[in-house]
């Protein structure tokens, strides 16, 4: 990743945490004053670096890893914000990733029971007896990160 693609990556993330969105190609141009084409190009390029996922056959930011900009059944709350996670894996990652405490409302995916999980100070104090069951092993993960 170059510099000017770590510029982009960095400004779409802090943008997701401030606005609890994905920014549109044309929001991070207008942003950064470069031309849309370029930006463009620079999330295929993340895409391709797994740095982003983007919505297949568009230019859509649809993850930024540990954050979805799809709704989810995944729902944390950090830091007096919210937002949707990918899983509930990634849900955990929000707060890590914030240096925050939060909590994640989710569901079971086998049984739709809702599962709480809280973090506080780096530690997982309430769901930790719950097991976490990973059904696509983690070399195929980017086969399909979407279904992953």
């Amino acid at each position: 990743m170059d510099a000017f693609d770590l510029q982009i990556r960095n400004h779409v993330y802090a943008a997701f945490v401030g606005e609890g969105r994905a920014q549109t190609t044309d929001e991070t141009a207008a942003a950064l004053e470069l031309a849309e084409d370029e930006v463009a190009a620079a999330y295929r390029r993340l895409d391709d670096a797994h740095a982003l996922v983007l919505d297949t056959g568009t230019d859509e930011i649809r993850m930024l890893n540990p954050f979805s900009a799809v709704e989810t059944p995944h729902r944390v709350e950090a830091g007096g914000r919210s937002w949707f996670a990918n899983c509930a894996w990634d849900a955990l990652g929000i707060p890590a990733s914030l240096h925050t405490d939060g909590s994640v409302s989710s569901e079971c995916p086998d049984c739709g029971e809702p599962v709480e999980l809280e973090v506080r100070d780096g530690e997982l104090v309430r769901g930790a007896e719950l097991l976490v069951h990973f059904v696509v092993r983690a070399r195929r993960w980017w086969d399909d990160i979407a279904f992953t």
